[in-house]
């Protein structure tokens, strides 16, 4: 029986409550699909955000934290660094990881819950706001992207990693072959019987490519952006800034 996508109505509540449930598999299962590689793609968007010492940062859809952890070593006393996310399971795991990690500045980082499309923060509040793997999974891709806009400062960063569309005709099938194929059940491996494995690869089909996300955050207004490939285009980073 094909898979079906829940409905937009059902979607915001299925996305969180799977999320609590994979939490504790879910750096595992990025691993694995992956073959490691996304760490080093979260490196290289931290770079990019070009973080100063005395920043303020939002990590948007933290997940467990991996991204924000990173943003948190490159901040000095008096940096700060909000992570937030709808998950309570994933903030669990946030939450812990922040605390492991030296983050020079004192203060235990703020993890809440936040609805990515209503972020309770005054505008322009921070100087670069990341993101990952959270994009697509939104209920309202406008509703995040203007928010985003809107808390960051004029001149700000924001920086994005999602899955993209590999555009090589040769290469393409192969792309979607693992991505619908082999994906579920690596993760089915994990937590058997879990269809989240299975929601996340179908969620990369309405989603915009890279080129096409690139023009909606144009269009939306932020300048400057930036479109970083890797594997292809299977994973792609958005960099992009708020105008002064």
């Amino acid at each position: 029986m094909p898979y079906r996508l829940p409905s937009p109505q059902d979607r915001a509540r299925y996305v969180r409550d799977k999320f609590d449930e994979i939490a504790r598999h879910y750096d595992l299962f990025n691993d694995l699909i992956t073959q490691g590689q996304h760490r080093w793609w979260k490196r290289v968007l931290v770079r990019r955000l070009g973080i100063a010492p005395d920043a303020r940062g939002l990590d948007l859809c933290c997940g467990t934290g991996d991204i924000a952890a990173r943003c948190l070593r490159r901040l000095g006393p008096q940096g700060r660094l909000v992570a937030a996310d709808f998950s309570s399971g994933m903030l669990a795991i946030a939450r812990r990881r922040l605390a492991r990690t030296q983050p020079g500045q004192g203060d235990t980082p703020l993890a809440l819950r936040g609805d990515a499309m209503r972020l309770p923060f005054r505008d322009a509040s921070f100087d670069f706001v990341s993101i990952g793997y959270g994009l697509r999974n939104v209920s309202d891709l406008g509703a995040c992207l203007e928010e985003i806009l809107r808390v960051l400062r004029p001149g700000g960063a924001m920086a994005s990693l999602d899955v993209g569309k590999v555009r090589n005709r040769w290469l393409r099938p192969l792309a979607e072959f693992y991505m619908f194929r082999i994906v579920p059940r690596i993760g089915g491996l994990l937590q058997p019987g879990q269809d989240m494995f299975t929601y996340l690869p179908h969620s990369t089909v309405a989603f915009p490519d890279q080129h096409a996300l690139a023009r909606r955050l144009e269009a939306i207004g932020f300048s400057q952006v930036e479109v970083i490939e890797h594997l292809f285009g299977a994973s792609a980073l958005h960099v992009a800034r708020k105008p002064l």
